[in-house]
């Protein structure tokens, strides 16, 4: 309620909205390149259908790794930012890849599951894969290995046994299958190496920040989806897959509530025009 109220202060005193924008000019401009952007696909990409959500969850992923990529750049830069997380990013798009390209069961409904959605979700590989290229050697020396400590090991190795037995069966096909459902159990805790990191560091370099807070509403826009069509992931002929749909959506609240603490400050600090980096402090 906090954040709603400074939101709607700012929006209602002109001036306190011409501060903010100021402070956060870049940001702005970067937002609404994407929501721009995403109305372009809307009217002309896709049919309009409601599984275009899955689509704009994509474009949204993809835009916050262009931004950490493209900070990276401009910064000659690694700091702030989990190699680890990124490489377990890299491994679970590669999986859902190998899903979405040959099959259409996970697809967007509409005319952006021809081609759109699978690009922008290669696409979101590539990029992650280039920002792991960066951080391993071309500005190797300003990562950190000692504050990303989180072995990301912990979880690949149980996302993908939960997908070995919990997984619903679209494409009809079980590799394929099970490769879509890795996916989503690894994304639901993927986040947490660059959590970890903060607290292991004390500070939030502030586009790793964005880049969170832009996955997190990825991931509300996938939740929206899948809360409205688990039940078609569920198969009342087989014990194992019979409620598969809700594990589905039990891993998917697990990741809105991993990213919620952080979602919150994160807007706090956005709200009363603090910088992000100080997202940690307590009296923020």
């Amino acid at each position: 309620m906090e954040v709603v109220n400074s939101a709607v202060t700012i929006i209602s005193d002109p001036e306190k909205c011409r501060t903010w924008v100021s402070q956060h000019k870049s940001s702005v401009k970067a937002y609404i390149s994407l929501a721009i952007f995403c109305v372009v696909v809307f009217f002309f990409l896709s049919d309009g259908d409601f599984s275009f959500l899955l689509t704009l969850s994509s474009l949204t992923s993809a835009f916050s790794f262009a931004m950490v990529c493209l900070k990276i750049e401009i910064t000659k830069s690694c700091a702030g930012v989990s190699l680890r997380m990124m490489e377990a990013y890299v491994i679970l798009i590669f999986a859902r890849l190998c899903s979405i390209i040959p099959f259409e069961g996970y697809l967007p409904y509409d005319r952006s599951g021809d081609w759109l959605y699978q690009t922008l979700e290669a696409s979101c590989m590539i990029i992650a894969g280039t920002i792991v290229y960066l951080c391993r050697y071309r500005y190797k020396e300003t990562y950190d290995p000692n504050s990303d400590e989180f072995n990301s090991m912990y979880l690949i190795i149980p996302a993908f046994l939960m997908a070995l037995v919990f997984h619903p069966s679209l494409n009809s096909w079980m590799p394929a299958d099970i490769a879509w459902t890795f996916a989503l159990y690894l994304e639901s805790v993927v986040v947490l190496p660059q959590l970890f990191m903060f607290q292991k560091e004390r500070k939030v370099v502030p586009f790793t920040s964005h880049f969170l807070a832009m996955q997190a509403v990825s991931k509300v826009l996938a939740f929206i989806f899948w809360i409205s069509s688990y039940t078609e992931l569920n198969d009342p002929s087989k014990v194992l897959k019979k409620h598969v749909g809700y594990w589905v959506i039990i891993m998917q609240i697990v990741q809105l509530a991993l990213m919620g603490d952080f979602v919150y400050h994160y807007a706090r600090c956005i709200t009363r025009g603090v910088p992000v980096q100080f997202i940690l402090m307590e009296n923020v």
